[in-house]
């Protein structure tokens, strides 16, 4: 809104004042929105209700759940504690049924694996999570996984990163899911589990840096991205990365 010129005197002069104070009372309030703290996924003790506000200094990984999952082989792991605490790590969803953006992102994971292995050694590890744990059992996610060698979490042969795919509880999974970001606005697109988003993410949690790529870039480009967010060395944050073979 603007002051014509022809207000003056008195009147005028008061209009003007609070058009500033009122443009100085907006500004706050984006201000303060602006750096309004995170709200974390909801906790795992039985209800989806409870949540946490990060604080300063907090971790990414602190608003995850750490719920207890099964492996592809079967065995017991948390999702925090074993597979993301201090390490580098890659994290999808995808459900054996998928025959849309699952096969594909779960093929640039295999191709990802040798050279962030070459880049990270064992530090790194690559996990998919199913949005469908009722159908995908421990079983069934080990024949999945079997298409893409990785019908063990801990590779077999040399030079690939680990690869570990999870199921669960439901309420644990749906924890994931949610403590991840992967939620549509729209309820009813988001119970569909066929129209997910072909993302993942990835971060160093001892450097506490993450992002969030679409499966569907170059490959170089998200080989590179992945290695300047997740790598530690002048190299790997600011340098000429090499592109990889075709």
């Amino acid at each position: 809104m603007s002051i014509s010129a022809d207000e003056s005197g008195a009147a005028g002069t008061s209009r003007r004042l609070l058009l500033r104070a009122s443009a100085a009372a907006a500004a706050t309030v984006v201000a303060a929105s602006a750096v309004r703290p995170r709200m974390a996924a909801p906790a795992v003790t039985g209800t989806l209700a409870a949540t946490r506000v990060l604080t300063a200094g907090a971790r990414y990984s602190d608003q995850l759940p750490d719920v207890e999952c099964v492996t592809q082989s079967g065995r017991v792991v948390r999702l925090v504690s074993d597979l993301i605490r201090d390490r580098i790590v890659l994290v999808s969803f995808m459900n054996t049924q998928c025959n849309g953006t699952c096969p594909a992102a779960s093929g640039l994971f295999q191709k990802l694996r040798a050279p962030l292995a070459a880049e990270f050694g064992d530090r790194v590890s690559l996990v998919s999570v199913t949005l469908d744990p009722l159908t995908d059992t421990p079983e069934r996610l080990r024949q999945y996984a079997a298409t893409f060698r990785a019908q063990s979490e801990q590779s077999s042969a040399p030079g690939l990163a680990s690869w570990t795919f999870l199921t669960g509880a439901v309420e644990g999974v749906e924890s994931i899911r949610r403590g991840f970001g992967y939620v549509d606005p729209d309820p009813v697109r988001d119970q569909d589990r066929s129209q997910h988003a072909a993302l993942f993410t990835f971060g160093n949690d001892s450097t506490n840096r993450w992002s969030t790529y679409p499966a569907g870039l170059p490959f170089p480009q998200l080989l590179a991205g992945v290695i300047r967010v997740c790598g530690s060395s002048s190299r790997q944050r600011y340098g000429r990365l090499p592109v990889p073979e075709a």
